[in-house]
């Protein structure tokens, strides 16, 4: 068979059932092998940049490697910020791209590039060959690559005359890892005297301190993390992308840390004798520029990738391993090994959490039950609050969004947070929560800026021809409002090039053949909520927001202080 067609059924051996992408000349024999291989589709896309976000969310949902595809030149130029988005957040992709047929290298084809040097530095591996026989073990490569050790994407790059040539393969050739088509796949073990000096670490602290990152997520790691936090009496913060991996109603859970939002996290990382990073990069803004933990506190760090581990902070205890595994090994030590790790002498700091949480939900309650016009964003977070199910996925796209998300959002037991923190680019949140609605029966609800949006919205058609009941609210403030705020207070209220016209996205959406409205007003929201999921269609609710609402980011609003 033709090698391009032996990927599409290696694909589907390897649980993959959609691949999201825009096709090419170079690229057929791909697409005729999926049009013959049962039990995989292929989405159309309306841009390559689209595709990869989709294929991050399906990964992000499935807990199976995304895959995309490009064909070779303007194609693969357009995947780049998808990839790198994946890449930064650690999200297992397979990218695919077709190249110039490799007897034209060299010649100024047409739509040649250096695809491979332009995507290596946001992947793993970059794979190539001319030969058709070794197209099936450069699929286990990505698949084995993308899926173990810190996850991420994998490049494939196949000229179009290896795609098209014929290969008689043997069943041992197309075998697939059955293991590597989910992720965490080989998950890494640690060494048990360093699980044994975290816990000492830990049991010796007064006041230690979790913070879950996205790691935890990855590694499906919640309950653990939950019971090693119950049996130390310790509270835990999450960055962003670890936002859920304690249901956010629980006692011990302090809400997201760092410079992104305005939540009393960062108060019990400052007091803090002990903190422990799991799955965590410890990068610039889960840290608060890297101020958090203070000099002086004990540090352990659990991740799967060694490199991370002390790159920021001076680390008492590394501990090299799979998220699950190392927690899992922690509560065992401390189960065999102590009688009681502290926990009642912990409970005057169990009150100190309750006090903290309730003055903080006291503080942000007027602003979230604001009847003011234009609406406030923390009221139309309460009503997104108040409608979704206990297990929803909420996915927000970057800027102002995440950050009302990370402070106002709560992820309740069996619900996720997505959001793109890898470049933070925004245009993720649309097309990311078409390809979330795709693949799971839990309740989907997407929020984006209508920056972002007018970057996408062309995936509206992609939704209405697919029939994904995809729901996502604009937060429309007319404006790149997070670049807006920053000029303001850089330049004395002055600023350039920030500001839209009033476009309705509800109308955008009812073009393409959704559902869309506009609300203008606070107590229409739940209703259009309503509406919309029980439209059955894609649907869009532009809401018209205060463009001047202060966004809860800690280095902001330590700036207005200073005005």
């Amino acid at each position: 068979m033709k090698s391009g067609i032996a990927i599409a059924k290696m694909m589907r051996d390897y649980g993959v059932e959609r691949v999201f992408g825009v096709p090419g000349g170079q690229t057929l024999p791909f697409y005729m092998g999926i049009l013959e291989t049962e039990g995989i589709d292929h989405v159309l896309a309306r841009c390559e940049r689209c595709a990869a976000f989709m294929a991050d969310a399906y990964a992000r949902v499935t807990f199976k490697p995304g895959v995309c595809d490009a064909t070779v030149g303007p194609g693969a130029t357009n995947l780049v910020s998808g990839v790198g988005e994946a890449w930064g957040n650690s999200i297992p992709l397979v990218v695919l791209t077709s190249d110039i047929d490799s007897s034209f290298q060299g010649k100024n084809a047409s739509q040649c590039c250096d695809q491979r040097s332009m995507l290596r530095p946001f992947v793993k591996e970059s794979l190539y060959t001319e030969r058709a026989e070794d197209v099936p073990w450069i699929i286990r490569r990505a698949f084995r690559v993308a899926t173990t050790g810190r996850p991420g994407p994998v490049h494939v790059d196949l000229p179009a005359n290896t795609l098209a040539e014929e290969h008689e393969y043997t069943e041992g050739e197309m075998r697939a890892e059955g293991e590597c088509g989910t992720f965490p796949a080989h998950r890494v073990r640690p060494a048990l005297r360093d699980v044994k000096k975290a816990v000492g670490v830990m049991t010796s602290s007064e006041r230690p301190v979790l913070i879950a990152g996205g790691g935890v997520i990855l590694s499906q790691a919640w309950n653990e993390l939950l019971e090693l936090a119950e049996l130390l009496m310790a509270p835990v913060a999450t960055t962003m992308t670890g936002k859920g991996s304690i249901p956010e109603d629980h006692p011990l859970a302090l809400g997201v840390c760092g410079g992104l939002t305005k939540t009393y996290s960062n108060q019990f990382i400052e007091e803090a004798d002990a903190v422990v990073l799991v799955g965590c990069k410890a990068g610039q803004f889960a840290t608060d520029n890297w101020s958090l933990p203070r000099p002086g506190t004990r540090v352990v760090h659990v991740d799967v990738d060694p490199k991370e581990i002390g790159r920021n902070f001076e680390t008492e205890v590394g501990v090299v391993g799979d998220a699950r595994l190392a927690i899992q090994e922690m509560v065992g030590v401390i189960k065999e090994k102590m009688r009681s790790p502290s926990g009642l002498e912990r409970m005057p700091r169990m009150r100190e959490i309750e006090k903290a949480a309730h003055e903080f939900v006291g503080s942000i309650e007027p602003e979230m039950s604001s009847s003011d016009v234009p609406i406030k964003p923390q009221r139309v977070m309460k009503e997104i609050r108040n409608h979704t199910e206990r297990g929803a996925i909420l996915v927000s796209d970057a800027s102002q969004s995440s950050f009302w998300c990370s402070t106002y959002y709560r992820v309740l037991p069996g619900g996720r947070f997505i959001a793109p923190r890898g470049l933070a680019g925004i245009g993720y949140g649309f097309p990311a929560t078409i390809a979330a609605t795709m693949v799971t029966e839990k309740q989907v609800i997407g929020i984006g800026g209508d920056g972002g949006f007018g970057m996408v919205a062309h995936e509206m058609e992609l939704a209405v021809r697919n029939g994904v009941p995809a729901v996502y609210v604009v937060l429309n403030n007319r404006s790149l409002g997070w670049i807006k705020w920053e000029m303001s207070l850089l330049w004395d209220k002055r600023y350039i090039s920030v500001d839209f016209n009033d476009v309705d996205y509800g109308k955008v959406a009812e073009a393409y053949g959704g559902f869309g409205m506009r609300i203008e007003r606070p107590e229409e929201i739940q209703d259009a909520l309503r509406e919309a999921y029980d439209a059955g269609r894609p649907s869009v609710i532009d809401v018209l927001i205060d463009p001047w609402a202060a966004p809860p980011v800690k280095y902001l609003a330590d700036a207005l202080k200073t005005k």
